[in-house]
This record gives C-alpha cells, structure tokens and sequence, in this order.
C-alpha cells in the first residue's frame, strides 16, 4: 500500500488525500512548455492525427483539415473556471483584426461521460459558432490524450450532489495550415497573447 493509500485509509485522512492529490496534479501542470515542445521534437511537428466525433455526432479527423489553421484545447463543459475562461479568450482573439477568420478551435472533452455531443453542442455555441466540441469513447480518447501529454484525473465527487471535478492539463496547441504544431499556449495567456500566437501560426 503507498503512502497516500494508507492516509487514504485512515480516519479523517481522505480529505487530506485529496489535497495531497491535487497538489500532484498542480505540480504537473507546471512543468514548463518548453519541456513539452521538446517532447515533440526539435522540428515543427505534424500534429499527431486522431479522429473524434463532433458535436453533431459526425466523425472528425485532425488530418482532414489540412489547409485551415487549428487550435486544440483540453477540458469539459462542468469546469468551473479555467476553460470557460480560456474559451472566451479563443473567441476574442479570433475575431479580432488579424486572426485567420478560417480557423477553427477544436474543444476536446476531458470528462466523455457528461459530455455528450448535444452537450458539448450547447456548450461551445456560448462561445464562437466556428468551435467544435469534440467526444468519444475512453478507447478513442486516451490515445489522444497521451499524444499530445495532457493528464487528466477526476476528483473526488460531492457527497450530496454527486457533482465531481476533472483536474487536467491546459495547454493550447495551435496547429498551421500544414499539419504542423507552430506553437503552444496556456490557460493563462490573455487575448492579446492568443492573437499573437494566431497571427503566427498560420
């Protein structure tokens, strides 16, 4: 049993364990986006290529659209913060003056079992009718998550309401018309800073 099983165990210490497990997850999430990039390699990469179902239940395949800018972002429709707050910088950065009006930004669930298509369809229309909300199944999925190093773990849920938070990793990845990955954001980056990475990118 690891040390954390057995605070686990003992009375009063799942609380603890909880907050001990999150702290894991924060520090995970700092490690540094260079560290990333050089996991990709010292080249502009292509992207790695997956296929998902959309929000109108259609299958979307990354390779399929070669010739239009991308931006990937991880995350799911419950979160309480950071992706409605990245989201809504996406869509201002992309109809601002500059931004390629032909990109699209591809929102994939870290949380498949809430987040249907017709919830995920509700979801991204809050934010920019070119978003795609994209699902599947935990066989679909995980590959993808572990191509492009994004942790996710589910929390311990509300006792009373069931409720429940994904901890996951943030990064934005914008892809160029070629396939490749140009660059890579962060949650907290601002509209100015998106703007400027999708001015790049294309």
């Amino acid at each position: 049993m690891t040390a954390l099983a057995r605070l686990g165990a003992t009375s009063g210490g799942r609380r603890l364990a909880s907050i001990v497990l999150v702290a894991i997850l924060i520090a995970v999430a700092a490690i540094p986006l260079a560290a990333l990039w050089r996991a990709f390699g010292p080249h502009p990469p292509y992207a790695p290529d997956f296929t998902l179902t959309d929000q109108d239940g259609r299958p979307f395949t990354l390779s399929a659209q070669r010739g239009h800018p991308v931006v990937l972002f991880f995350g799911y429709t419950h979160c309480p913060d950071t992706c409605p707050t990245t989201l809504a910088h996406l869509a201002r950065a992309l109809r601002s003056p500059g931004a390629p009006q032909d990109a699209r930004v591809a929102f994939i669930t870290v949380d498949p079992q809430r987040d249907s298509p017709a919830v995920l369809k509700r979801y991204v229309a809050l934010f920019d009718p070119r978003f795609v909300g994209l699902t599947g199944s935990p066989a679909m999925l995980e590959p993808v998550y572990t191509a492009y190093h994004t942790w996710h773990e589910s929390l311990p849920a509300n006792k009373r309401t069931g409720d429940y938070e994904v901890a996951h990793g943030a990064t934005i990845y914008f892809i160029g018309r070629l396939g490749t990955v140009r660059t890579m954001g962060d949650w907290s980056d601002d509209t100015a800073t998106l703007l400027s990475d999708m001015e790049k990118f294309q």
